[in-house]
């Protein structure tokens, strides 16, 4: 079942899954920020090297279980399998979106 989502959102978890730092980088804005674990990834740069050490680190794939949109943004539930304990967890990703573009994404438990 697919869960309809905007276009930048769908994009992230495809490339997210994928394990492509590259391509989730580039579905955000220049100035994006990430926050997770109680950091903050701010710009591409930043948000490639975070998506690359994550992917490294838990190896974690996130299905999407439901999506709210919120403009102007959308908080998606997924369920998250992967290297970490608790595995699998229902994990929260609230993006702010501006057109074609992540502005910002908050994840949480």
């Amino acid at each position: 079942m697919t869960i309809p989502m905007p276009t930048p959102v769908a994009d992230y978890f495809l490339h997210a899954n994928a394990h492509d730092a590259d391509a989730v980088a580039a579905s955000f804005s220049q100035d994006a920020e990430v926050r997770d674990e109680g950091h903050a990834y701010c710009g591409r740069d930043a948000i490639r090297a975070w998506k690359r050490a994550t992917s490294a680190r838990y190896g974690a794939t996130a299905h999407p279980v439901s999506c709210d949109i919120t403009p102007p943004g959308c908080i998606v539930q997924a369920e998250v399998t992967g290297n970490f304990p608790g595995s699998p967890a229902r994990i929260v990703f609230d993006f702010s979106l501006d057109g074609p573009a992540i502005t910002a994404l908050a994840i949480r438990a």
